[in-house]
């Protein structure tokens, strides 16, 4: 124990006041001996004790009065040894919500503005000597700074130039993060603050079990910490948000028309009947729609666009809307447009007509506008070679690579495939009537490991109509190649007539990466096309040729697109995509003549980073790790132009409903949490514990019980006197 008002304790001398008096002003009595006294002596013996007792206890009472009072006066302060021994000194960690949610509210006041303004204060309350660590919980955990400080000025001042907007809240992770420091702390005396909005999307039941087991770990610390949950801001649900955007193309060429679809979402109560919506392009606006928007409902708009300039660009999607978050209200895109995609086609079977080669139709289908000697020009340039024609020379500026029909390779060439699929090739295989069975099992599949995605089984059905007819097996399709088949204004792949097919082995209960899955089948359940990873290049094979010499598939209206969709799919590999989500890598895929070069990166804050391309498999490569920070990135590529790159999150922190009161009790219990809603309520909590708590409300209890029974006893013992 110990008091708040140490000098006043003087006041308990006053204790010595009633006896003082008592014993000058003590009764004095005057022996009178009679003849009966005898008779009189038990019953005045027993009266006698009493009123010795009775005395005695009024005295005690009336000497305590003054004493409880100067204790009452002194403020006293109960204390824990545990509280002793650390409140001079303490090390704490302060785990800090900057994901995106925390922007809620206006432009000067936001909930991450609060939440930073409390951490700062509590950092700068600290007693002298005390040690601070910052852990951030948005998009990708980590610390304000490399490791914790002494020097809690340091901190503060770090702590105010820090910025919200970092992807949704990484809860077990950040958790995970700041247990972890304050094991690595030193004082006695360790603290976690949770500092956060505690919004249910953040908190949820899912990951309750990851939450345990990081509570559970810091039971388990040789110095167990206090932990409080300090919530910050006021729930709003008043919220519409840019989900996502979908694009009609894989890769995009120039004067190709594109379209985009964005999709929104309404996560409030309030109607928005007439939503104004506005596409932009490279920071210019092109067209604008409207959308209707009622409670909890999902909409889409849809904008088309022509780019008439190769390079890449930039487009977003924003919608007007007065609510209460801006951050989603908007989405960006990087869009590569190419000024042409080279494709090999390696012949198998030359022909000796017209449309008698293996890949004549397939050329007409990938490059339909030279075919017809339009004005118009087609994305997609082929090269046909013959297969003794293949190696490594051929493929250095290819993008995707067509096998028709062909026999067999060498194994110098089948070494020049494997790399060039590995470094983000596409291939796409058609087999024929001079394949080599055992050749493509043998040693182009390679028992799995080989570039041929299965095992050629057998030749089915007949080319005469002895036999009955395959066609494509209609259903809805994920694989993004096909989706356009959804539609059936895009056509009807089961109006094909399938009349020999190879039959492709599939290996049961296979779920590696790299194992080879069906994206179509025949409607006999044999596969029609397979797809394969390899590297960073993907291989599909057809159990069909793409020629008209087991089909009629060439003359169907879908041949087109699905050739286009098939070719473009696999050359989309080629580059590492340009839109990620927070924490994936950037990558570019640079000329090689760039091997070497010190390029410079400018991230959504405008800070510029110094990157160095490297050398891989003959071109030249970017790598930038650090994209905890959503927003556009732009790399300063000085032979095309600038490459840009947008990091995105999810948009699940959209839903602003916060975790109800019990529901955060809930989830404190396995933490032992005390819950404070301001800094006023944690600095009146931190008080109670450094300092203890005060007994003063208990003690009046006390001081206005002593004075009744004095009241009482002194009644009593005056009554007995008269």
């Amino acid at each position: 124990m110990s008091f708040l008002n140490l000098i006043l304790l003087g006041g308990t001398a006053a204790a010595s006041i009633p006896l003082i008096i008592h014993l000058l002003h003590r009764s004095r009595y005057k022996v009178v001996p009679w003849a009966a006294m005898h008779l009189l002596d038990p019953r005045h013996r027993t009266q006698k004790r009493r009123i010795r007792l009775e005395n005695l206890l009024l005295l005690l009472v009336r000497c305590a009065i003054p004493l409880v009072l100067a204790l009452l006066m002194a403020r006293p302060v109960l204390r824990g040894m545990e509280t002793l021994l650390g409140a001079a000194r303490t090390s704490t960690v302060i785990l800090l919500d900057n994901s995106y949610s925390m922007e809620v509210g206006t432009k000067n006041r936001t909930s991450f503005i609060q939440a930073r303004d409390t951490a700062s204060q509590i950092i700068r309350n600290l007693g002298r000597g005390s040690e601070v660590a910052v852990v951030m919980m948005g998009g990708v955990p980590g610390p304000l700074l490399d490791e914790p400080t002494f020097n809690t000025d340091r901190a503060d001042r770090q702590l105010v130039k820090l910025q919200t907007g970092y992807g949704s809240a990484a809860t077990p992770d950040s958790l995970e993060l700041a247990v972890g420091t304050l094991g690595k702390m030193h004082e006695a005396h360790r603290e976690l603050i949770v500092v956060s909005d505690f919004q249910k999307v953040s908190w949820t039941d899912g990951e309750e079990p990851e939450r345990t087991r990081v509570a559970n770990l810091m039971q388990q610390l040789p110095v167990k910490p206090r932990v409080t949950f300090l919530q910050i801001g006021r729930e709003d649900k008043n919220n519409v948000s840019v989900q996502s955007l979908d694009f009609s193309r894989f890769l995009l060429g120039v004067g190709q028309k594109f379209q985009v679809r964005a999709n929104l979402k309404n996560h409030g109560a309030t109607a928005y009947p007439n939503l104004r919506v506005y596409f932009r392009v490279d920071g210019q606006e092109r067209s604008a729609s409207q959308v209707s928007l009622e409670p909890g409902e999902d909409g889409q708009v849809l904008f088309t666009h022509t780019f008439e300039t190769a390079g890449s660009h930039v487009i977003a999607v924003e919608a007007d809307v007065p609510d209460v978050l801006k951050a989603d209200n908007s989405f960006f895109a990087s869009v590569p447009v190419w000024d042409r995609l080279p494709v090999l086609l390696v012949n198998g079977n030359p022909g000796g007509g017209q449309l008698d080669g293996e890949t004549d139709f397939l050329e007409i289908a990938l490059r339909p506008y030279s075919a017809v000697k339009t004005t118009l020009a087609d994305l997609i340039t082929t090269t046909v070679i013959t297969p003794n024609q293949l190696d490594a020379k051929q493929l250095k500026d290819q993008r995707v690579v067509v096998l028709a029909n062909v026999p067999q390779l060498n194994a110098k060439q089948v070494t020049a495939l494997e790399d060039f699929v590995r470094g983000g090739g596409g291939l796409l295989i058609f087999p024929g009537s001079r394949i080599k069975t055992d050749w493509y099992n043998a040693k182009f599949a390679g028992d799995g490991k080989g570039l041929f995605p299965g095992r050629l089984t057998a030749l089915e059905g007949s080319l005469d109509d002895s036999t009955p007819h395959s066609a494509i097996l209609v259903q809805h399709y994920d694989h993004p190649a096909l989706t356009v088949f959804n539609d059936p204004r895009q056509g009807n792949l089961a109006t094909a007539t399938i009349r020999l097919w190879y039959k492709l082995a599939e290996k049961a209960g296979t779920t590696t990466n790299d194992a080879p899955f069906v994206l179509a089948r025949l409607n006999n359940g044999d596969p029609f096309l397979v797809e394969k990873k390899f590297g960073d290049g993907s291989i599909i094979a057809s159990s069909v040729p793409c020629s008209a010499e087991w089909s009629n598939l060439p003359m169907r209206p879908f041949y087109l697109p699905l050739m286009q969709q098939l070719v473009t799919y696999l050359a989309a590999k080629f580059d590492p995509p340009r839109n990620v989500d927070i924490g994936r890598p950037l990558i570019a895929v640079l000329p090689a003549e760039l091997t070497g070069k010190s390029l410079e990166l400018t991230d959504p804050l405008g800070q510029k980073h110094k990157l160095t391309a490297t050398n891989a498999a003959g071109r030249a490569l970017v790598h930038f790790a650090d994209t905890r920070l959503p927003g556009l990135y732009a790399l300063d590529a000085p032979t095309n132009g600038p490459v840009h790159f947008v990091v995105n999150t999810t948009r699940a922190e959209s839903d602003l409903t916060q975790l109800t009161a019990e529901e955060l009790k809930t989830v404190a219990k396995p933490w032992d949490a005390k819950i404070v809603k301001s800094w006023d309520e944690y600095h009146e909590l931190e008080q109670r514990r450094r300092f203890g708590r005060e007994i003063w409300r208990p003690l009046l209890w006390v001081l206005l019980g002593l004075i009744f029974a004095e009241l009482a006893l002194a009644q009593r013992v005056g009554g007995v006197k008269q």
